[in-house]
């Protein structure tokens, strides 16, 4: 489509606009009317004149009722109309002289002046099957090829719409002849046509009907059904609003029954209206004899006030769909008569509050901006001295301070002597496609600037030998041609490319290029370059086929500078040379001592039950032997894990505390926080630096598991690890005090595959770009360097709990610890059965001998599944002492509720690696229920168990 065409198709449908919203010919004479919209008609279209024709009751010829344009060489005022024209009548689509319907219109030709003739557009005027007549519109050639392309198709569907208004305007006017010939003959008539009546009724003094009489206008009497009954008693009748009631309480009161609207349903399923009204009589005594009263049948009248106001609503509509605002401004008051709502809305007052703030055209400058004014003064004083119309974007401020850029139309309104006496206009609120469009054009220079400063560039080029360049960003040129240029004037530089590539990496370059042009695939590779200055850079490039308009295959994509990630990785090469001799040594210390854990709890065990010297002094010698056996193992691990820290006196209390201050801030709202810190916390030697970023990296792992939010949990506690303590995973701890940090969610938790890898430099489940896969193994190299170590409990969809053990300082205050063989023993005089269920095998084999040893009955399980099934054999256990987390279906709190399902009363005590507050996570289980917390102490163990069992023996009534 042109340019012109463009304007063109944008005056129709300004015009159409206009009819439609402004309606300039409502009020006006049908006369009037026509004329109006000819001339609108003739305005916007090439049509050279314009003229509106009536069909004769006859059908035989067409009367001219306006013109416009061409008065020097007029059309006849009658046209003869035979059976082809007025089969083209009596469809509602245009008909053209230069189509295949032309032969079908010589009729209508050879009656106008053939002058100027060339084409002619006939437009039927047809409403609800309805011929009222045509519209005709004729146009003449300025050269010889014009004939062919007159009129246009955007006029053609412009004439069809207008059209469509003159049968409607016509419709109307037929309207109203026809109640004004109703009304004048109704008046002619008697008593009874003068109120209109299609029927008299009448009732006795009960208020049943006793007679109906038809009036001369009845269409259909009504039957006997009516005799006999009361208004409200006749089924197919009731008030059109409401309900009987008020009539019967009129009725029943003797009052007089005025403008009732009833609706008949009748047995062909239409319906019909009456009005009704009726006055009571009395007899000369004053006794109350009935009711007598008229109906008027208003059908036509009901019918046509919905379909007018169907009319109307659908402006209303319109104008509230489009958010059009609409107003009237008297000129000879000086003062807008009428603001729509949708305009008031604009302005962002009531419609009463503008009308009574406009009432001078000085007063109405005041809403509009101060650096509008003047344009907006000039255009409208300009057009009322010349009567014409205008079209302006200007911006109003509101009260509230907001400014509105507003786009406004605006025509002339004429009085019956064709005087303009006020102006009518219609206003869009166009703010949001004004900051649209400056947003955008700030987006662009944003981009822009972007694009420039990318440490890369962007670019587009041909798949020739020496790629020209179809675009190229600046940052190509500062980048990778000349980078100690300061100058952006890259304009000296040619379209070829200026850096070097090796012939290996050219070659290579090519052919993956190649590659992906045949699969029309994207393509990623990385190579180095020689810039003009001598630099080495290196650089990463993206890109994908595209076809160009002309039909060839360019590449368009992105260079990134990867210099710095490409000698970064040759120094990690470098640093994973050692890394691995450091892995190796620490696997080989991790498996040693897990073997070291088994050997020296064994050791302690059976050292309880010798008293020989000579055997006591060979245990003791490999009790000593296995410390010097991790020692050995824990100067390999040092010698993995060295770093530089600068090591302090800390409470782990204050730093989480301090840290809780900035950091929560960045937690959403939906997960809730809670911290369980000891009392009297011992103090610890560490990096505080390295402190707070391990516990920020925790907060951080936490947060990410919790998208759908949770509950995070942050502990301390003091923990003295020993020889008897219950070795669970902590083959490389030393004995002794530690503070004991821990960070718990309820996320999705880890699975046992990568649990494994956790601590793995580099490894990580997030995704590309959310993490580097060094946050855990920064942590356990700092706490391992640290002299602590790190634990990991997690269980998929229930969450996960990391523990930092921290080397506690001995606060000066605490007295020295008795000798472990102090330590008391408890036992059952009376026995117990005790059910184990624990996937460990080294904690299993220990648990099973501190039990037996402390005189308890023991059956030892690996699994969940393997409890249960052993219970469902066997259910006289007097506890269940269970592992949160095992293989198998079910775990450690699904194994205590699959068991009480058969036995409610049996207690259970839970050994877990998770945190106190995190154990279990809400799985249901006892406020009574035991949790333990791995490692757990011979004696701690053994006290619980007593503990448990007396108080189920005390609680057992028999």
């Amino acid at each position: 489509m042109t340019q012109a065409d463009d304007s063109s198709l944008n005056q129709l449908d300004s015009a159409l606009h206009h009819l439609l919203v402004q309606r300039p010919f409502a009020g006006l004479a049908m006369a009037e009317q026509l004329n109006c919209f000819a001339e609108t008609i003739n305005q916007v279209t090439t049509a050279y004149r314009v003229t509106v024709w009536t069909l004769s009751a006859d059908l035989r010829y067409l009367k001219r009722v306006a013109v416009a344009a061409d008065s020097s060489n007029d059309p006849p005022k009658v046209l003869g109309v035979d059976a082809s024209i007025l089969a083209i009548l009596k469809t509602s689509d245009v008909t053209t002289s230069n189509t295949e319907n032309r032969d079908a219109l010589d009729a209508i030709l050879a009656q106008l002046p053939q002058g100027k003739l060339d084409a002619l557009a006939l437009c039927p005027l047809v409403q609800n099957g309805d011929i009222y007549g045509a519209l005709l519109l004729e146009y003449h050639r300025q050269d010889a090829n014009d004939a062919q392309n007159v009129p246009s198709g955007n006029e053609s569907r412009f004439a069809q719409a207008v059209a469509g208004l003159i049968s409607l305007s016509m419709a109307q006017a037929q309207f109203v002849e026809t109640d004004s010939t109703v009304a004048d003959y109704k008046k002619r008539l008697g008593i009874f046509s003068q109120m209109a009546v299609d029927r008299l009724w009448e009732t006795d003094k009960d208020l049943k009907v006793t007679s109906v009489i038809s009036g001369p206008t009845t269409v259909a009497p009504e039957g006997a059904h009516l005799i006999g009954l009361r208004p409200w008693e006749v089924a197919t009748r009731r008030p059109l609003h409401g309900d009987w009631g008020p009539t019967v309480t009129a009725m029943e009161n003797r009052e007089v029954i005025k403008d009732l609207t009833l609706v008949d349903y009748n047995p062909d399923g239409s319906k019909s209206y009456r009005e009704a009204n009726g006055e009571p009589q009395f007899d000369k005594d004053g006794q109350f004899t009935g009711y007598i009263g008229v109906t008027r049948d208003i059908t036509d009248r009901i019918v046509r006030e919905a379909e007018l106001s169907t009319i109307d609503q659908r402006y209303r509509n319109a104008s509230k769909l489009a958010h059009l605002g609409h107003w009237i401004w008297d000129r000879n008051a000086d003062c807008c008569s009428y603001c729509s709502p949708e305009m008031a809305e604009i302005f962002g007052v009531s419609v009463d509050e503008y009308l009574g703030r406009t009432t001078s055209f000085a007063k109405d400058q005041l809403w509009y901006h101060p650096d509008d004014r003047d344009r907006y003064r000039d255009l409208v004083e300009t057009a009322c001295e010349t009567g014409s119309g205008w079209t302006i974007t200007v911006r109003i401020t509101r009260d509230d301070g907001s400014i509105r850029h507003l786009k406004q139309w605006a025509e002339p309104g004429y009085d019956d002597t064709g005087r303009v006496v006020s102006t009518l206009g219609v206003l869009l609120d166009v703010t949001d496609q004004v900051e649209l469009s400056e947003d955008l054009k700030d987006s662009r220079a944003k981009l822009a600037n972007l694009v420039d400063n990318l440490p890369g560039a962007l670019f587009r080029i041909k798949l020739d030998d020496n790629w020209s360049a179809v675009y190229r960003s600046k940052g190509y040129y500062r980048q990778f041609v000349e980078p100690s240029r300061q100058s952006d004037d890259w304009d000296t530089f040619g379209s070829e490319s200026l850096f070097q590539v090796d012939d290996a990496d050219k070659r290579y370059l090519r052919q993956v290029i190649e590659d992906a042009v045949a699969q029309n695939k994207p393509y990623e590779i990385e190579y180095g370059v020689t810039t003009l200055d001598g630099d080495q850079r290196w650089v990463w490039e993206r890109g994908r086929p595209v076809l160009a308009e002309n039909g060839d295959i360019e590449l368009e994509g992105i260079m990134i500078d990867a210099t710095e990630k490409h000698l970064t990785e040759q120094a990690l090469v470098k640093s994973q040379r050692g890394e691995a001799i450091g892995q190796l040594t620490g696997g080989v210390a991790h498996d040693f001592n897990n073997l070291l854990a088994v050997i020296l709890g064994n050791l302690e065990l059976v050292r309880d039950d010798i008293t020989d010297p000579n055997l006591l002094k060979m245990l003791d010698a490999s009790i000593n032997a296995t410390t010097r056996g991790a020692d050995l193992t824990r100067n390999m691990l040092a010698f993995a894990r060295k770093a530089k820290l600068e090591p302090t006196e800390l409470n782990l209390n204050d730093l989480i505390l301090n840290t809780q201050n900035w950091i929560m801030r960045t937690l959403p709202s939906h997960i809730e926080v809670n911290t369980h810190l000891a009392d009297d916390i011992w103090t610890i030697r560490a990096d505080p630096s390295s402190t707070e970023s391990a516990l920020l990296n925790l907060i951080i792992n936490a947060r990410d598991a919790m998208r759908e939010g949770g509950k995070l949990t942050i502990e301390t506690a003091n923990l003295v690890i020993d020889a008897e303590t219950i070795q669970s995973k902590f083959e490389d701890i030393d004995p002794g005090e530690y503070v004991m940090m821990a960070v718990s969610d309820t996320g999705h938790g880890i699975s046992k595959d990568t649990l494994k890898q956790v601590f793995e430099p580099f490894f990580t489940t997030k995704a590309p770009g959310d993490g580097s896969g060094l946050g855990l193994s920064m942590i356990d190299g700092f706490i391992r360097q640290s002299g602590g170590t790190v634990r990991v409990y997690s269980e998929e969809r229930v969450g996960t709990t990391f523990k930092l053990f921290f080397n506690a300082m001995t606060p000066p205050d605490t007295p020295p610890k008795p000798p472990v063989s102090a330590a008391p023993v408890h036992k059952i005089q009376q026995g117990g059965r005790i059910l184990v269920a624990e996937d460990e095998s080294g904690v299993l084999t220990i648990l099973v001998s501190v039990l037996r040893k402390a005189g308890y009955d023991v059956v030892a399980t690996s699994s969940g599944d393997a409890a249960l099934a052993m219970f469902e054999q066997d259910p006289n256990f007097d506890l269940l002492v269970t592992d949160v987390v095992m293989p198998g279906h079910l775990l450690g709190p699904g194994l205590v509720r699959a068991l009480r399902a058969i036995r409610p009363d049996l207690p259970a005590i839970f050994l877990t690696g998770y945190a106190a507050e995190a154990t279990v996570h809400g799985n249901g289980l006892r406020p009574e229920d035991i949790r333990l917390m791995k490692p757990i102490r011979r004696a701690e163990l053994l006290s619980t168990i007593a503990e448990v069992l007396q108080t189920t023996t005390q609680s057992d009534p028999d």
